[in-house]
């Protein structure tokens, strides 16, 4: 299975990417790729377009991406971060803090297209879902068609906001995707001091 560091995206209130913050000693992306190798796995990948990642030892990807923000409204299909496969796939979120417990817990599970984050959230800015961090597919046709299907669905006025991970999750489960809902046996709960970061006070803090 390959898998893939997700470090797309801008982000303003961060002097370089959030995913090359420093966090006790080490950045962030290059924790979770050693810790991955740790794990055994040797066909890790970054997919961004930013150069600054050439630096971390793993092959970087690029690919088109459609999704921006200007002057704080979004554009574009926010699911394209998911960079195309034609095999089984391991999508880690480049700028989640993974313990090492989570990274064994997402190596070592065996379910079909599971995702894995938390059981409610821990970021104070998020108070109506949990956060993902990581998406283990198998069946990867599946999963890219709903891809798809789902960005129909967002040019159609049919979802609340811009379909991120959770919309996608949703209708590949046969979810209601403007409801916040998970299934047990393709959700998996990762409460262990992993935590996404998204801004620079959580950088301060972990390194507290």
């Amino acid at each position: 299975m390959k898998y893939i560091i997700m470090c797309g995206g801008e982000y303003d209130k961060f002097k370089t990417p959030k995913h090359l913050s420093i966090i006790k000693g080490e950045r962030i992306v290059d924790r979770t790729i050693r810790l991955l190798r740790e794990n055994g796995i040797k066909d890790i990948y970054i997919s961004s377009n930013n150069p600054l990642f050439d630096d971390c030892g793993v092959p970087r990807l690029e690919h088109n991406n459609t999704f921006r923000v200007e002057n704080g409204k979004a554009y574009g299909y926010w699911l394209d971060a998911y960079y195309p496969v034609k095999e089984p796939v391991c999508y880690m979120y480049g700028d989640v803090y993974y313990t090492e417990k989570a990274i064994k817990t997402i190596v070592e599970y065996k379910g079909i297209n599971t995702l894995f984050g938390t059981s409610d959230a821990k970021n104070k800015y998020h108070n109506n879902w949990g956060e993902p961090f990581a998406y283990k597919v198998n069946d990867y046709k599946t999963f890219f068609k709903g891809i798809e299907k789902v960005k129909e669905l967002q040019d159609k006025g049919e979802t609340n906001r811009i379909p991120i991970t959770w919309e996608l999750y949703r209708y590949l489960n046969g979810l209601d995707i403007n409801v916040q809902q998970v299934l047990d046996e393709t959700y998996v709960c990762i409460d262990d001091g992993t935590i996404d970061i998204d801004y620079p006070e959580d950088v301060e803090s972990m390194n507290k």
